[in-house]
């Protein structure tokens, strides 16, 4: 019943991400989807079918899985003399450009989004906390972190949003992100993308001191420019970001033929991205009561990349130096340079 029951292919599916988007009624009906198993098995459930279905797979992280270890937020720990960072983002922050620059640094590791999406086991924590407690090498190194959706905050958003719009002088946002999800998901359904995933995550967080990097945008109005247009670079190239030359060459040959957005669509995202905005905004002011928070502003990133990587790298606790990335942005202007078009 409901949007629980519909299958078909949403425009945030991805083809990159299939063993974990197929597993969502609204992506079950993408041509990629295709043999990718979405349902969820018993407690006899094969291996294989649990990387299919599951939101986490060790085989995407940069170290060895060992299953003996029984390790918990409360036992986790930072290995000694290692600097963990983790990166609170929404989408269309240039995340993704950060990344990759933070990577070409010899004393760092940056994964992606690996750590989205967990269950209700104890293997997502462990995961985490082996991460943060590996010894440094050419696998994992001194400085290491990643970037999570974070602020999805469990998996009642929306809720939450609006009891913020409502009250917001009355809301403590973090502990407001932090409150477990109220609703459990569909009997059958694999756990949502955000089901308690930012709860767990954060008792990690504060077991092994991890420093918050807090990717952040201003413009809501540019922000929508960027998902309207990441829209349509995905169904023309099959990716989000633009980070490898046969990416980067889809996006210029979509810029020369010209991106038509819808502006009722446009104007519905903005209008969640400001109030999102703000609710971001209050929860990491909330943690940077308690600890270090470096505010990465999107705006400052494109305005003064050099000064901005500098203070991110001191952040992070490594010696600055130039870093690169082929990260390439979708959306090269803002909001000012766009013509509106009747028809």
């Amino acid at each position: 019943a409901g949007d629980a029951a519909r299958r078909g292919c949403a425009e945030w599916c991805k083809a990159e991400k299939a063993p974990n988007h197929c597993r969502f009624c609204k992506c079950a009906g993408c041509a990629f989807c295709s043999g990718v198993a979405t349902t969820v098995g018993g407690d006899g459930a094969s291996a294989g079918k649990r990387k299919a279905q599951g939101a986490f797979r060790h085989s995407a992280l940069p170290w060895p899985h060992r299953r003996s270890s029984r390790a918990t937020s409360a036992s986790c720990s930072a290995r000694v003399g290692t600097v963990p960072f983790v990166m609170w983002m929404p989408g269309r922050t240039g995340s993704t450009w950060v990344q990759e620059a933070l990577n070409s640094h010899p004393e760092v590791t940056m994964l992606g989004e690996v750590f989205n999406n967990g269950t209700s086991h104890d293997g997502f924590t462990q995961a985490m906390c082996r991460f943060y407690g590996a010894p440094a090498g050419r696998r994992v190194r001194r400085a290491r972190g990643f970037k999570q959706k974070f602020f999805q905050c469990n998996a009642d958003l929306k809720e939450k949003l609006c009891e913020y719009e409502r009250q917001p002088w009355a809301q403590r946002a973090l502990e407001s992100c932090l409150r477990p999800a109220s609703t459990p998901p569909p009997p059958g359904m694999a756990p949502d993308a955000g089901w308690n995933v930012t709860t767990r995550s954060f008792s990690v967080f504060t077991a092994v001191g991890a420093r918050v990097i807090c990717s952040l945008r201003r413009s809501s109005l540019d922000r929508a420019l960027s998902k309207a247009v990441q829209v349509s670079f995905f169904k023309k190239c099959g990716v989000s970001n633009a980070v490898t030359a046969a990416e980067r060459a889809c996006l210029e040959r979509m810029k020369a033929e010209g991106v038509r957005v819808s502006v009722e669509y446009v104007l519905d995202v903005m209008r969640q991205a400001e109030m999102a905005a703000a609710y971001n905004a209050a929860i990491c002011e909330a943690q940077a009561r308690v600890s270090p928070v470096f505010y990465l502003w999107y705006e400052d990133l494109l305005a003064q990349p050099d000064r901005v990587f500098e203070e991110l790298q001191r952040f992070i606790g490594v010696e600055p130096r130039p870093l690169r990335s082929t990260a390439q942005r979708i959306v090269s202007k803002g909001a000012a340079s766009w013509t509106a078009k009747g028809g």
